[in-house]
Formats: C-alpha cells, sequence, structure tokens
C-alpha cells in the first residue's frame, strides 16, 4: 500500500504550465543596460561604494562633532 501511495505522489508532485509565456528570455527586463562594460563598471562601483562608505563618513562626522575625531 504504501509502494502505491509513493508512485501516485510522485506523479502529482510537478504541475504542469502549459500556458507560460517567456517573454524575457533574452535578459530585457533589467531596469538599466550593461553593454557598455566600462560605464556599467563605473556607475555600479560608484553606487555600491557611495552605500558602503556613508556609515563611515557618518561616524567620522559624529566623532568630529563631539571632538574625538584625531
Amino acid at each position: 500500500m504504501a509502494s502505491l501511495r509513493m508512485t501516485s505522489l510522485s506523479r502529482a508532485s510537478l504541475p504542469t504550465h502549459k500556458g507560460v509565456r517567456w517573454a524575457h528570455v533574452h535578459y530585457d527586463n533589467m531596469p538599466f543596460t550593461y553593454k557598455n562594460r566600462a560605464a556599467f563598471r563605473a556607475k555600479y562601483l560608484a553606487f555600491v561604494g557611495t552605500g558602503f562608505v556613508i556609515p563611515f563618513v557618518a561616524v567620522y562626522y559624529q566623532l568630529w562633532k563631539s571632538g574625538g575625531a584625531a
């Protein structure tokens, strides 16, 4: 009885999607363009670098404001 239950579950486990359309197969759904790699690299590093530097600038400013910065 257990083997019958396992075979019926394995057949019905994955649903089929016959109506699914893959319109964005060529990665046209990105909100930015990365065809010019040098420009993309510069913009990406500026964006990520800004997010990385903000906490350090905030700490330095708070220490400077309190007179504790070197």
